[in-house]
């Protein structure tokens, strides 16, 4: 078990961070291409219809939870409403919800655009 569930929440935060920036960068990359014709920006999607970056949009999914409830709990810790709970918070708010979360959005997307279920 953590020791330490401020130290691995903060390191959750800025992996997650760093990584949804550089999605971001991608987006505007993707959207950016429209500029330059529809040609440019339909070469730019079918990159976008590889399985490999379909596992990434599941990543994504992931990130964006954790980075958001992690942000909840940091909130909460901040305004002092869960005073003594960082332990409790971490594994609930950050963990288990987030889990569990992240097992709703994922799953369908698996099925869906990897595994090609109808």
């Amino acid at each position: 078990m953590i020791r330490l569930p401020g130290m691995a929440a903060q390191a959750l935060q800025r992996v997650t961070g760093i990584g949804l920036l550089v999605y971001l960068f991608l987006h505007v990359r993707t959207i950016h291409k429209l500029s330059e014709g529809p040609a440019a920006f339909d070469e730019a999607l079918a990159f976008f219809r590889n399985p490999l970056f379909k596992l990434g949009e599941i990543a994504l999914l992931g990130a964006v939870i954790v980075h958001a409830l992690n942000g909840v709990r940091i909130t909460l810790l901040d305004l002092g409403a869960a005073r003594g709970k960082q332990r409790q918070l971490f594994w609930g708010l950050s963990v288990a919800a987030a889990g569990a979360l992240f097992l709703l959005g994922a799953i369908p997307m698996f099925l869906f655009a990897i595994l090609k279920v109808r």
